[in-house]
């Protein structure tokens, strides 16, 4: 598995055209994209920080998928959501429930 991170202080004035948008013009891309496993949102509302988590098959799926998330990424940029950290990298560690 491949994961990336992405941290993002948010605009809160302009949260919900954020999520409208992200609803209507990223979120449906995504959910069709090969190779991906889960995408997860972490909103920390005390810090004003959101995590955007996306977790897919491997590398090249995520590489695959790089040219359809950049103009969402410079979308977020033009809403004030400004970038505070981005990590990717081989998920080395997965723990799932035990049964």
């Amino acid at each position: 598995m491949y994961t990336l991170i992405e941290r993002r202080r948010m605009n809160p004035d302009r949260a919900e055209e954020a999520m409208r948008r992200a609803q209507s013009e990223f979120f449906p891309k995504l959910q069709q994209a090969p190779g991906l496993i889960g995408f997860y949102i972490v909103n920390d509302e005390e810090q004003g920080v959101a995590t955007a988590v996306v977790v897919w098959r491997d590398r090249e799926s995520a590489e695959a998928f790089q040219p359809q998330a950049d103009p969402w990424l410079r979308t977020l940029d033009e809403l004030g959501n400004t970038l505070e950290s981005s990590n990717r990298g081989e998920t080395v560690v997965e723990i799932t429930p035990q049964r």
